[in-house]
């Protein structure tokens, strides 16, 4: 073989072999590409499910408390018919009307209601209403005139109170 054709056969298999690594880099560079879009697709997926999964969570929470306060407005109605029945039995014991008022409590505990525990306690202004102050521990509540009750944590009616002023 001649000297000019083993030089043009060299030079053809180093523009082939040229022509190869382009192609590889551009496979290389396209699989890179790929790649980083299958990426960026995967976390915009996982995006999309952590809110879609907020989002249920949420809508939980709302209905769950939209249950809950749902009856608030008939439970803020029946609470003096309750206080009533409680000072009937305070002036006139009865064991039928003790038994009513017990189930009528019991009724309300079912719906998530229950009484603010005030006597002994410190004054709270959140769940309590001072209406008089008399000697005694300062801050402590003395005496309770009106039962207050919550609805799970909100106040449905605060409970009125005398606390003690320090003297």
């Amino acid at each position: 073989m001649r000297r000019s054709q083993k030089a043009g056969k060299t030079k053809f298999k180093i523009q082939n072999s040229k022509l190869k690594m382009t192609k590889k880099n551009e496979r290389t560079k396209e699989t890179e590409e790929l790649k980083q879009r299958i990426e960026d697709l995967e976390n915009k997926y996982k995006r999309a499910l952590a809110d879609y999964q907020n989002l249920e969570k949420r809508a939980k929470e709302e209905r769950s408390a939209w249950i809950k306060t749902a009856n608030k407005e008939l439970i803020l109605q029946l609470l003096p018919v309750l206080d009533t029945l409680i000072l009937a039995d305070q002036h006139v014991p009865n064991e039928g009307l003790q038994l009513s008022i017990q189930q009528f409590i019991s009724a309300l505990k079912t719906e998530g209601v229950e009484k603010v525990e005030t006597i002994g306690k410190q004054f709270d202004p959140i769940t309590m209403e001072c209406i008089e102050t008399l000697s005694g521990e300062e801050g402590k509540v003395l005496e309770e005139v009106r039962f207050g009750y919550k609805l799970y944590d909100l106040v449905l009616r605060p409970a009125q109170v005398k606390v003690g002023k320090g003297e």
